[in-house]
């Protein structure tokens, strides 16, 4: 259906099902009750046994799912609506219902994944929200679940409808991350929480090039890796200018000790995530509690603080020691892991 929203998913996983010449396959969500997106008085009702429809239609009394408008079909569809219309009946789910007749109409179950009928301007609302609330993701750390992330989601709200790209974004992000690392070099209090706003502005907007992407269907392999690769310099300048300001207030050898191991922490903190955020998220599918994940959201907003308490070597020296003990606590989570 042209009014209805549903996840990639579903189409992914309705294509690999097959479907035999003179059949049709319709996706169903079986478990209507618990969908709190869809207008119960409104939605095209459906009741199968055994993966075959049995009945369709808005009125059932009777039903096991919800019609979710979308269909794998064969050239038969055609036929049984010309019958339907025959009948006095010129909906699909007449075209439907005859082919149910014959026992050639099957289901699909789309096991939770999201669907909506945006038929008025309620369930747009709805819809709206519900794709926002959709962007966040498992391995959010903190800040981003309670700061970034409903911040970053606004914003993408309003992006999707600039045309925009997501690696527009990115590079927006890395101008950024430049712009606060200058900020620190120059020195001055002032200069400091200039570049400590930069930084964490940064690291929120950071987050709306996936978001965009995800909104826009516009994902791609190129742009998650390019978005990492800017991070990793955005990173890179940021701690260089917090080390660079340090050093030149007359401390240098402090600046380059704990300057390099803040550097090196941050970079193997980046480099450890993907298997590490693979093997909560799995633990997390299989119910068990939420993980804490200490990441570059929570460093960048040491740096807000830091840069607010006029105290950047302190807050090399809190980078340096919680990345690289992060770091060996994942070896570790992983090692026994297996």
């Amino acid at each position: 259906m042209g009014d209805h929203l549903f996840s990639e998913s579903i189409l992914q996983g309705l294509q690999q099902r097959p479907v035999a010449d003179g059949e049709v396959v319709l996706a169903v969500d079986p478990h209507p009750e618990s969908n709190r997106l869809v207008d119960p008085g409104d939605v095209t009702r459906v009741l199968a046994n055994d993966g075959r429809i049995i009945d369709i239609g808005k009125g059932l009394l009777r039903y096991t799912a919800y019609d979710t408008g979308i269909f794998l079909c064969s050239h038969a569809l055609f036929d049984a609506l010309e019958e339907s219309i025959r009948r006095g009946d010129s909906s699909l789910s007449g075209g439907i219902r005859v082919l149910a007749g014959m026992g050639r109409a099957k289901t699909f179950g789309i096991n939770g994944d999201f669907w909506i009928d945006v038929d008025d301007a309620d369930a747009y609302l709805k819809a709206e929200r519900e794709m926002l609330d959709r962007l966040k993701k498992p391995n959010d750390g903190p800040v981003s679940r309670h700061l970034n992330r409903p911040i970053s989601t606004r914003i993408s709200k309003r992006l999707v409808a600039t045309g925009i790209t997501p690696n527009q974004i990115s590079i927006f992000t890395f101008a950024l991350a430049l712009l606060a690392a200058a900020f620190f070099m120059a020195g001055g209090y002032a200069a400091l929480v200039a570049g400590g706003i930069l930084a964490e502005f940064s690291s929120i907007i950071d987050g709306c090039d996936g978001e965009v992407a995800r909104l826009t269907y516009g994902g791609t392999a190129f742009g998650g890796w390019f978005d990492s690769v800017l991070d990793r310099y955005a990173d890179g300048f940021i701690i260089f200018g917090l080390t660079y300001t340090v050093f030149a207030a007359g401390e240098p050898l402090a600046a380059l000790s704990v300057g390099f191991l803040a550097l090196i922490g941050t970079f193997l903190n980046s480099y450890t995530a993907d298997r590490y955020d693979g093997l909560m998220q799995g633990n997390a599918s299989a119910g068990r509690r939420r993980f804490l994940r200490i990441g570059r959201d929570v460093r960048i907003f040491i740096i807000l603080i830091g840069a607010l308490a006029a105290q950047p070597l302190v807050v090399l020296a809190v980078l340096a020691l919680l990345m690289n003990a992060e770091n060996i606590r994942r070896v570790v989570v992983l090692h026994r892991a297996g």
